[in-house]
This record gives C-alpha cells, structure tokens and sequence, in this order.
C-alpha cells in the first residue's frame, strides 16, 4: 500500500493570477529520504461541451501560449474564487462565445495534472446552445468560434486536430454520459 508522505515544510517560489508555485520538502516514507517536490497551486478549472439545437458544438481556436499555435478546443476556463464549478462553466461558456443554454449537466471530474497539479477539472455538458451576446473576451484571448457536428469529434481528435488533453477526456465524458 502506498503511504502519505510527510511534508516537512513548504514555501511559495511564484504567485500570480493564475497559479502559485510551491517548494515542499517531503520524507519518502518507504525510503526515509528527504527530498524537494514542486507543486502548482492552481484553482478549479471547468470545460464546457455547448451543444445547439442542430447538434453541433460550440468550439473555440485559440491561440496557446504554451504550444506556441492554435488550438480546437472547447470553452473553457478557471473559476474564480469560491465560485462555483458550474457557475463559472456558464460564465466561461457566455464570455467565450456569446452562447448560453437551457440545461447544464455536470458529466466528469478529472485531476488536472495530479503530479504536479492540486486542482481539478469539471466538464459540464450545455445543452439547446443560443447565441445571447457577443464574446467577452480579456487581453489575452483571441478566440474564433468553430461549429463542428458532435459526430465529427472522434475524427478531429485521431486525426490530432483536437490534441487538448483535457478536451479529449472531456469528450471520454461525453460518450459515457450517453452510454448512461
């Protein structure tokens, strides 16, 4: 059985709007050996499957900092606060594109990056999807809304043209959603 290990102190190397980086020093309690582990500090994430009335998804292209290019996602987002997970999924959805739904379904929760991550994300499927505004969007958002049929998505993801992790598990979400 694997057992906690002992946290013998910590200390914040970064903190910003979007995540706080942490210094632990742990003690390996099969080994006994001291050793230092980084951890992010990030705050629940939500993703978002918006579904119309044609049944087609709300997708977004975004550019990604971290990829360096564009990237077919879903919306999506960081709650803020002590905000709930489905409330910032129908916020996320609404400044990201415009769209908002009739009924909201929590599906899945995922750990985000359980090695070095300690949040989760929550995946909400949104259904009957308006158009209700136009996109509010902060200065680091250049989103295009792409219409894709949901029965395309299997296709999008083995031809990578969705490589998101956390999109794909989001659609894993989906199919055992509809299984049920």
């Amino acid at each position: 059985m694997i057992k906690k290990w002992k946290k013998n102190s910590s200390k914040y190397l970064l903190e910003n709007k979007i995540f706080k980086m942490r210094e632990d020093s742990v003690t390996s309690p099969k080994l006994g050996t001291d050793h230092n582990v980084w951890v992010m500090e990030v705050p629940t994430w939500v993703n978002i499957i918006p579904i119309t009335p044609q049944q087609e998804v709300v997708m977004v292209n975004q550019y990604r900092f971290g990829s360096e290019k564009a990237s077919l996602e879903i919306p999506g987002g960081m709650a803020d606060f002590g905000e709930d997970p489905k409330e910032a999924a129908i916020r996320e959805l609404k400044e990201e594109t415009g769209f908002e739904g009739n009924k909201v379904i929590e599906i899945g929760r995922v750990e985000s990056n359980p090695a070095i991550m300690s949040n989760h994300t929550y995946t909400y499927l949104v259904l009957d999807c308006e158009k209700s505004s136009n996109q509010d969007l902060d200065g680091t958002e250049d989103i295009e809304i792409i219409f894709k049929k949901i029965n395309e998505i299997p296709s999008l993801i083995k031809n990578r043209e969705i490589e998101h992790a956390l999109v794909i598990s989001a659609f894993y979400f989906y199919n055992l959603y509809l299984q049920n």
